[in-house]
Parts: C-alpha cells; sequence; structure tokens
C-alpha cells in the first residue's frame, strides 16, 4: 500500500483498452506493405543465407540470456570483468537458471495490483518534498549525461541518451529511488504481478530533448512526410521485467510523454513467437532502413516478426487503429511514477518541444 502523500493517477477517459486476443505473425502484411512487399517477392539466395545466419546467431544469443535471466541480473555484476565479478556473474546466473520462469507464476489480484494486471501500467505521484530530495541526488547524474550527449552531433540514437548508474558508485541514488518506490507501494504492486517479491535491478537517467533522432528516423530513403500514427510503438526485447519510470520534469503532449496501450499486456503471445520478435529486435533486422528491410524480407514468413513494428503499421490498418485508440499518453507533473509491463505496447521520448528528464529502473 502506498503511503500517505502518494495519489493514483487514472487513464484518459477517451482511452479504450486494447480488444487484442492474440499475436500474430499477420498482424502486420509485409508482402503488401509499400516498404517491404518488393523485398519478399525478389530475395536472392545470398540475401536469405545472410539473413538466416544473422537471425540464428542472434537467437542462439538470446536463448542463452533467457536461460540465464539476463536482464534480472543487476549491472555492478554484468559489468564487473574481474575474475571475482565473473565468478559472482556465474553465481548470479545458475542461480536464474535453476529458478525458471516467473510469468507462470502470476496470480490474480485487487486493487492495484489488479489494475496493473488489467491495465499493464500503474502510475502514482510522489510528494514534493520526496522529489526535491530526488531530483537533489540525481542531478550529479544528469550533469554526467548531459556532457555526454553534448557531443553528439547529430543522428543520436536512443542509447547515448541514457545513462547507467551503479549501486557500487552511486548508492545513494540507488538508496532513495528504492525508498521511494517502497512508499509509493510500487514494489508491493510489482510483487503481486510477477507473483514473487520484486527488487530494483537498475537505474537508468535519461535525457530527451528535440535533438533526438531515434524515433523520427524510419524509412531514410522513403522520405515520409509524415510519420506513422505508431510510430515508435514497441514491446520490449526483454526477458518480462518491468520498469518504472520517474518523471523528473513536467511532461506535456509536446515533451515526450511516456505512452502505453492500455490493456495490451494481455495480448496472448507464444513463446516462440516472443523470441523471434526479440531476436529481430537485437539484431539489427527490425530496422528500417533499406538494407535492414531486405534482409528482414528475406526471412521466411514465420520469422518476420518484429516487437519494434509501430512503425511499419499504416494509418489504415485495423491494430493502428486500435492501438491509437487504446494509447495512454501519460501527460503528468514532475514526481509521478509509471510502472508499466515492457511486454505490452508503449513508445516514449518523441520530444517536439522542450526537453524530458526521466529515471528509468528495471524492476525484477
Amino acid at each position: 500500500m502506498a503511503q500517505p502523500g502518494y495519489l493514483g493517477v487514472e487513464p484518459d477517459q477517451a482511452v479504450k483498452p486494447v480488444g487484442l486476443a492474440s499475436w500474430s505473425p499477420e498482424l502486420v502484411e509485409y508482402e503488401k506493405h509499400a516498404a517491404y512487399g518488393a523485398y519478399v517477392q525478389t530475395p536472392s539466395l545470398g540475401t536469405r543465407a545472410k539473413a538466416l545466419t544473422i537471425f540464428g546467431v542472434s537467437m542462439a544469443k538470446l536463448l542463452f540470456k533467457r536461460a540465464i535471466r539476463y536482464e534480472f541480473i543487476p549491472h555492478d555484476t554484468r559489468a564487473d570483468k574481474s575474475l571475482g565479478g565473473r565468478v559472482k556473474f556465474a553465481g548470479a546466473a545458475a542461480r536464474n537458471l535453476f529458478r525458471g520462469d516467473d510469468r507462470a507464476q502470476r496470480r490474480a489480484a485487487t486493487g492495484d495490483q489488479g489494475r496493473l494486471g488489467e491495465h499493464g501500467i500503474h502510475v502514482v505521484t510522489m510528494p514534493a518534498d520526496r522529489y526535491d530530495a530526488l531530483a537533489a541526488v540525481a542531478q550529479p547524474e544528469f550533469d554526467k549525461l548531459e556532457a555526454r550527449r553534448g557531443k553528439s552531433n547529430g543522428q543520436r540514437q536512443f542509447e547515448e541518451s541514457r545513462g547507467q548508474a551503479s549501486r557500487a558508485s552511486q548508492r545513494d541514488l540507488f538508496e532513495i529511488v528504492e525508498t521511494t518506490l517502497r512508499e509509493a507501494g510500487v514494489f508491493d504492486v510489482a510483487s503481486a504481478y510477477l507473483g514473487r517479491k520484486a527488487g530494483l535491478i537498475d537505474v537508468n537517467p535519461q535525457i530527451n530533448d528535440t535533438t533526438d533522432t531515434f524515433w523520427r528516423d524510419i524509412f531514410p530513403d522513403a522520405e515520409l512526410s509524415t510519420l506513422p500514427p505508431t510510430a515508435y510503438c514497441h514491446r520490449d526485447a526483454s526477458g518480462g521485467d518491468l520498469k518504472a519510470i520517474f518523471y523528473m520534469t513536467d511532461v506535456d503532449d509536446r515533451s515526450g510523454p511516456f505512452s502505453y496501450v492500455v490493456g495490451s499486456n494481455r495480448i496472448a503471445i507464444s513463446r516462440v513467437d516472443d523470441l523471434i520478435c526479440e531476436a529481430n529486435d537485437s539484431n539489427g533486422l527490425a530496422g528500417t532502413d533499406a538494407n535492414a528491410r531486405a534482409l528482414f524480407a528475406a526471412l521466411p514468413r514465420k520469422l518476420r516478426q518484429k516487437g519494434s513494428f509501430g512503425n511499419d503499421l499504416t494509418p489504415e490498418s485495423a491494430l493502428g487503429r486500435e492501438i491509437g485508440q487504446g494509447l495512454w499518453k501519460v501527460k503528468a507533473g514532475k514526481g509521478s511514477i509509471v510502472l508499466f509491463d515492457t511486454k505490452g505496447i508503449h513508445r516514449g521520448g518523441m520530444v517536439e518541444d522542450g526537453e524530458r528528464r526521466v529515471i528509468t529502473c528495471v524492476i525484477g
């Protein structure tokens, strides 16, 4: 339960939870898509072989990461390349390997936990004094990230906008984030949803502004006059973790509100299809440049799936219309916390005016 001073936020009344029952490789008809159709019809044997090789290597790596639940191993353990660090990593991987997949343990719940289960997203605001304390501790990390971003000269990719805090080096930041998540009831909500005790894995300060290009640079050879309404909508290529986003600045309609398709966490997808999407999102074949599209189109139909599919949806598609009706743009003040299931359809950071600062946390 949230402590006094933390207030829940409900979706906009106009938002309609999606009714999609299941995921299908046919949700995007690449054979008929203007940017993919010609590539689907005319791949050479060499292109087919190259695409399958890329896919096969990435799938092998992905299966290993999923077996050891890689995203649930803290950054400090993943990054420590010393002998002791490697031993610690191996121990964490072995424990995760034998623990199995927690998703089967999720249970029905009531109250706030049930709302996360129903919508895939849970939003709460923190008191002003808690925000002020968090902002003061986080400021040095934003200063370092701002200096690093300043060295980027156009064509900034997503990872250049996000930092990686270390529990060993930024202990105060981890402690105040954990305290806030506990007071806000976020850990209780996440634990009920996951069916086990949830904890903080990673802390990532993030800055987005109008100079970011990762979300608008799609189909570069097509010179789109307008972006698709579902541009940048995606499901994460992750092991089924949750994320919590702290708004450290006020966020309105033009400053990159995090957006979530309400109810999309309940879309049924087979484990095989989910892995196919994750593999293509991690191997570069989910890109929208001409080379990536040619390779993606050369894959067998079953393998032509991606989690980052929003760029490929046309405005007239049924899926695109339903996503548009269910998309909740979380326009909220600084001090808001957005907890969400990363396997639901979402997007964020599409800043058209001003600057957005957030702290994104992995909860596992």
